[in-house]
């Protein structure tokens, strides 16, 4: 089954030669007045000789190439479309009319894009109810230096708007069809939650969301036994806000909570894994860290680990002085093991699982396949390639 970031790059690929062109036309109502505020898309047709049997869900609207809001007048203008075959399409998904009045894309006029028929005058007859339109402000707005999307979503799985949040932090959707939506930005800000409404005929009063306040909040992660298994860190103050922590490749974390008390969350790790302990400096805080108005550092986080756990030895050849054998894979993200004199190395504890095993002071050797069981001899030894080859 094709994705559609697939084949939309495959269509676009496929276009006709040309320059992009504009797309422009105006939206009545079937009592001809003009809608105002309402999303028009653009989204690429499927080839005329499409089947079934393609593997290609024609019926799943595909992402749009652009989109614009109606003015005034209801008159919108798409500009610099590539060359090709589109669909324009009016409102949200799963509730839209496309061009020129209907409300099932498989009826819908296909336009084409650099062709010989003009696409600066398209008419359409608006075949759904418009709605209420949602608009509103984020405070503080995105950085220069960060980018923040309104994320408006109803109770269909079709029913889903994205909306760049403009540099002022405002954020217009236009007009949607009646019902349940909830509102959520992308990245989410830490701590925050989704705002639930009723929209009906009418429109919206202009929301005003407030990021929450955020003190960073720093520390590390150690395991009682062997390296540090691959984990997801969250930080959880109630049942809908949840925060989380990029763990670094050296057990450290970083991450910004706002005011509050937040349970520490664990998860990912291999069997026989789980939470130890949550420690600021001498304190326990196994019921939670205490967000005020300062910033937290020294937090540490202690993996409990399985007692016995196998390790790896092993030998290698033709390496410089005090280099090192490193180990990667999906269960640790990395460890590393000093070479001794004689060529020696040891891992002294390991979760059992495949690791790509090289020496990254002699790359020359390669990449080494690793199966680390739980019960066996896991040596490897490792020697210069036959013949120059690897």
């Amino acid at each position: 089954m094709l994705g559609w970031s697939l084949l939309l790059a495959l269509l676009l690929q496929g276009a006709q030669a040309g320059r992009p062109a504009g797309v422009a036309g105006q939206i009545h109502a079937r009592d001809g007045s003009p809608v105002v505020a309402i999303r028009v898309s653009a989204i690429v047709a499927a080839p005329p000789d499409a089947r079934p049997d393609d593997g290609i869900q024609y019926y799943l609207d595909p992402p749009p190439v652009a989109t614009t809001l109606s003015d005034a007048q209801g008159r919108f203008r798409l500009p610099a479309i590539p060359p090709g075959r589109y669909i324009i399409v009016a409102g949200m998904l799963g509730q839209a009319t496309y061009f020129p009045s209907t409300i099932e894309a498989t009826r819908a006029t296909v336009i084409t894009v650099g062709g010989n028929t003009p696409t600066n005058n398209l008419e359409m007859t608006l075949a759904q109810p418009i709605g209420g339109r949602v608009r509103g402000t984020m405070n503080p707005p995105p950085s220069a230096t960060s980018s923040q999307i309104a994320v408006l979503s109803g109770t269909k799985l079709t029913e889903l708007l994205e909306m760049p949040v403009a540099a002022d932090g405002s954020f217009d959707f236009g007009h949607v069809p009646s019902g349940s939506y909830l509102l959520n930005f992308f990245p989410t800000p830490p701590g925050g939650a989704s705002i639930a409404f009723q929209l009906g005929t009418g429109d919206l009063p202009p929301i005003r969301y407030v990021s929450p306040a955020t003190r960073a909040v720093t520390g590390r992660l150690v395991v009682e036994n062997g390296p540090l298994p691959n984990a997801i860190l969250g930080f959880r103050a109630t049942d809908t806000s949840y925060v989380a922590a990029t763990i670094n490749p050296d057990g450290t974390f970083a991450t910004r909570l706002p005011a509050g008390r937040h349970q520490t969350d664990l998860g990912g790790m291999p069997v026989g894994y789980d939470l130890r302990s949550v420690r600021i400096g001498n304190a326990d805080a196994a019921n939670g860290l205490t967000i005020g108005n300062a910033d937290l550092s020294n937090v540490v986080i202690t993996v409990k680990a399985p007692k016995q756990l196998p390790r790896l030895r092993g030998r290698v050849t033709g390496v410089p002085a005090n280099a090192t054998a490193q180990i990667t894979g999906p269960i640790v993200g990395s460890a590393t093991a000093a070479i001794g004199a004689d060529g020696t190395f040891e891992f002294p504890a390991l979760v059992p699982g495949l690791y790509f095993l090289r020496i990254p002071q002699a790359p020359s050797l390669g990449t080494t396949t690793v199966a680390v069981t739980p019960q066996g001899a896991n040596e490897i030894a490792i020697g210069p390639p036959r013949d120059g080859r690897q």
